[in-house]
């Protein structure tokens, strides 16, 4: 009786609540979507860790976590966005076991679920799966945003080999060593949160331009994962209306985190996502990001 699915066996009412099970039968074609990404979990997890543990390169780790967890769930997300909605209203209005299964305090999560503004979420969460799906320039967005959070894997290869190369933070070393140093740097009794986010942007922003833009190197750097994919991911992630609702969950659940007024960070925010348009963040040294936007462009990608 408490089988919702025979596809997932353990999908059941009492763990996941009548609410929630109501909600994902709702999705018509897409209500065995979570049954098979639970499926997917259970029957490749032990093969997806065993190639992790034997991996022998930081890049093959990161590939092997993109294929195995980002790729199933964004490509869900994809073909079902209205599990987004089905998911929030689940966590909004959740009446399983999962507390008496587990003995957690339920009152923590009550008060996490009436602090966050859902609807906020829900349009980053939207913005987010409306960035990185379908194809540009004829390749598939959901692999093109898989092999650009990959490259971090051949950077730290690259850095512990020794190899002094644009993909490697050896190049970076005295820039990343500022960045450590003002990490370490901070004094929570006697620093504000604004002053260290603003610090910490700076520093960081120097070392994602010498990173990004330096001659030299932008070229193969920007070959390396800035595709047409990606730059269409990085306008609609930071368009204003995404922009308008990062401030609003911010402001929203920072009462969650403190007591204190909610700092001021629309300098440290700013400057963050400054970094993000590629071609305004390097034009002072460099053309080629706004090179591959005319590229894009130009294919209507």
């Amino acid at each position: 009786k408490a089988v919702v699915s025979t596809q997932s066996g353990h999908y059941g009412r009492g763990l996941f609540g009548c609410k929630c099970v109501k909600e994902f039968r709702a999705l018509g074609d897409c209500k065995a979507k979570p049954c098979q990404l639970f499926r997917h979990y259970r029957e490749s997890g032990p093969a997806a860790l065993n190639s992790f543990l034997n991996s022998e390169s930081y890049e093959e780790r990161y590939q092997i976590i993109m294929k195995y967890v980002f790729d199933p769930i964004s490509r869900a997300l994809c073909e079902c966005p209205g599990m987004i909605g089905a998911s929030t209203n689940c966590a909004r209005n959740y009446d399983g076991t999962l507390f008496t299964f587990t003995r957690m305090d339920r009152a923590q999560f009550d008060s996490v679920v009436e602090e966050i503004d859902w609807k906020a979420l829900k349009t980053i969460l939207h913005g987010w799966v409306k960035g990185g799906c379908g194809e540009k320039n004829g390749k598939d967005c959901v692999a093109e945003l898989s092999d650009m959070f990959s490259i971090s894997g051949r950077w730290l290869d690259n850095t512990f080999r020794g190899e002094d190369s644009c993909q490697s933070l050896i190049r970076l070393e005295e820039e990343f060593t500022v960045y450590m140093e003002t990490a370490f740097s901070f004094n929570m009794t006697t620093d504000t949160v604004k002053s260290v986010a603003n610090k910490f942007m700076d520093v960081y922003s120097d070392m994602q331009r010498k990173s990004l833009c330096d001659p030299s190197c932008a070229a193969e750097v920007m070959d390396s994962f800035y595709s047409c994919c990606v730059k269409h991911s990085l306008e609609v992630t930071l368009s204003k209306p995404m922009r308008k609702n990062y401030q609003k969950l911010f402001r929203n659940m920072w009462g969650l985190f403190s007591e204190e007024k909610v700092p001021n960070l629309n300098s440290a925010v700013n400057k963050y996502l400054a970094m993000m348009d590629l071609d305004g963040f390097c034009k002072d040294q460099t053309n080629v990001y706004g090179e591959r936007n005319e590229e894009c462009e130009s294919l209507g990608a």
